[in-house]
């Protein structure tokens, strides 16, 4: 097992103030989560609405996090462009500010066209430009539902750089880990397939909810470890139903509601997302007073 890829990871929000990068509120919020049991950081992912931020402004994302991360906190980047070509250039920007990992999207565009022979070719392609380690990422909701195949994670999970994958996806999950190679990791990537993942051999999970509430999310994890399968069910389900009120139903602007509440800073969310109505913030407010959190 790679020993990094263990544990609750952040897929670090990045706060807007008037469709700004807001970079104090960004740097709170890693300090405030550095005292937590998070294993790490995943900045410029979906949660962390790359797609609304140029390259520089990543950049300079990726760097505070970086630089606010604590000692020992893992950084995994997101890096996915629509080109093999774009995401190695791209990929090669991070590597130099020194992260532990490039996330991948699946590229879906031309969706039709994204065959397992295309998706084999573009991270093969990606994994060899790049010198850090390469987790894939498959989120079918994000990509016109672009989903990497069984197939297609055997056959890259032998690939020497590339070492993992994020699933955020139903009923995959399981699947992968069956046929990965045993020196690649598989991770959830949702509070909905953590623990069907950790009870099929999964390392950990990339989780929204871990913005807010990150202590309740490795507390999943630390109960199955330790054999209370009962009690992480329990936490899990109870965590399953706050998503499905507020990160499922409100997408990243719930998020961003649920990090206000905990003493996060949300920030806005960048047009063309619009910010939860006060009407939408009460309603995922009430969630978690109903489930005892506030």
């Amino acid at each position: 097992m790679n020993k990094k890829l263990a544990g609750v990871f952040v897929p670090v929000i990045t706060p807007f103030e008037d469709q700004k990068v807001d970079l104090a509120k960004l740097a709170h919020n890693i300090q405030k989560s550095n005292g937590t049991a998070v294993a790490g950081y995943m900045p410029l992912g979906s949660n962390g609405e790359f797609v609304h931020m140029s390259d520089e402004e990543q950049l300079v994302v990726l760097k505070t996090v970086k630089e606010v991360a604590a000692k020992g906190k893992i950084i995994m980047a997101g890096v996915a462009r629509q080109s093999a070509y774009s995401t190695v250039e791209f990929g090669k920007k991070v590597q130099e500010l020194g992260v532990d990992f490039v996330s991948v999207l699946s590229p879906s565009y031309f969706a039709s066209f994204m065959t397992d022979m295309a998706l084999l070719k573009y991270y093969t392609a990606v994994a060899e430009g790049v010198s850090v380690p390469v987790l894939l990422y498959n989120c079918p909701k994000f990509t016109a539902n672009v989903s990497i195949s069984a197939d297609v994670v055997k056959e890259l999970s032998a690939h020497p750089n590339i070492v993992g994958m994020k699933d955020t996806s139903s009923g995959n999950i399981e699947k992968y880990l069956a046929v990965r190679d045993k020196s690649f990791e598989v991770i959830a990537g949702s509070v909905s397939n953590f623990l069907v993942g950790l009870k099929a051999g999964s390392s950990g999970g990339v989780l929204s909810m871990a913005n807010y509430l990150p202590e309740a999310c490795c507390q999943v994890q630390t109960l199955f470890n330790e054999g209370r399968v009962k009690d992480a069910e329990d936490l899990s389900n109870k965590l399953i139903s706050l998503s499905k009120r507020a990160t499922e139903k409100f997408g990243v602007a719930g998020v961003k509601v649920g990090c206000d509440l905990f003493g996060y800073k949300g920030g806005e969310v960048r047009n063309p997302l619009s910010d939860c109505t006060n009407e939408q913030a009460e309603a995922i407010k009430q969630a978690f007073v109903t489930e005892g959190y506030l």
